[in-house]
């Protein structure tokens, strides 16, 4: 996307009343206007969200003036140690993403360290959350990790939304002194949504692409027929009556069949895009769940 394609977006969605903005990538401080965009954003009176790798240490400078309830940033470590975080983030960027910790910890910005939770880092996150607290990290999120791929290895090392909420609360409840917070599919938590919507996505959130075009959350961006319209070539409530987003907002029951689910009663069905990479049109339940 260019910066002024960036602030053509702005534009839309503080027209249309949008108060949140999510920044994710790919590594969005790869791109040299990133800085600029999310001050103009915050000035705006937006709330923004970043995520990144913290490979860009030098870029975090330019966020030290922030107002800190308007700008979230979050790094992802998925390591206690240099050999583990890059294996498993086939990087080399272990210390730049501490070093980028640090930085934010100094200018007052309170980052938030995230990990995805799998079979892989299970056993480290304890270490990840020592190293966090020497470090004075005071915010901690464990993400649900996704499985849109096949590769039975990656199935493996998926958690079912139960035994990731088990990981969760035997490290919140064993860290009291840090703010711990899990990132899962909405549909999981269905006290989040309104009634009878299967998630979030068409509800509380859209997705748009680089190039403009819109997706109900950016894990359906690989199915075109899923594709809303263009933001900045069609008007916005165009977009959002998009008939296609009627799977999403109206979820009459449950469509999971594994109905001994301990969170059966409090899930929608799982993930919609899961449901549908793993099942097509029928949605079944969360191919992460299946084998848990």
């Amino acid at each position: 996307m260019t910066f002024d394609n960036a602030l053509k977006l702005l534009d839309i969605l503080l027209y249309n009343g949008i108060s949140e903005i999510d920044i994710i990538g790919g590594e969005p401080l790869l791109l040299d206007w990133m800085p600029d965009f999310i001050q103009i954003a915050v000035k705006s009176g937006r709330s923004v969200n970043l995520s990144t790798n913290g490979s860009s240490v030098e870029m975090l400078e330019k966020f030290a003036a922030l107002n800190p309830e308007k700008f979230n940033i979050g790094i992802s470590l998925e390591g206690s140690t240099e050999a583990i975080h890059n294996w498993l983030t086939n990087s080399n960027n272990f210390y730049r993403a501490l070093a980028s910790i640090g930085e934010l910890i100094s200018s007052g910005l309170d980052p938030i360290v995230k990990t995805v939770v799998s079979r892989e880092t299970i056993d480290d996150i304890p270490e990840i959350v020592n190293l966090l607290r020497k470090m004075e990290v005071k915010r901690y999120g464990l993400i649900h990790m996704d499985l849109m791929t096949r590769d039975a290895a990656r199935k493996n090392a998926a958690l079912g939304y139960c035994d990731f909420l088990d990981q969760y609360e035997i490290i919140r409840k064993s860290n009291s002194d840090m703010t711990i917070f899990k990132v899962n599919a909405s549909c999981f938590d269905k006290q989040t949504i309104p009634e009878s919507v299967r998630c979030a996505g068409g509800i509380t959130k859209l997705s748009v692409m680089p190039d403009g075009s819109v997706y109900p959350c950016n894990l359906f961006q690989h199915f075109p027929e899923f594709n809303l319209g263009n933001i900045f070539e069609g008007d916005f409530f165009s977009i959002w009556a998009s008939p296609k987003l009627h799977l999403f907002r109206n979820c009459g029951e449950n469509r999971c069949r594994i109905n001994s689910c301990p969170n059966w009663h409090s899930c929608t069905g799982g993930c919609p895009a899961h449901g549908y990479y793993h099942h097509g049109k029928d949605l079944r339940h969360d191919v992460r769940c299946e084998e848990n």
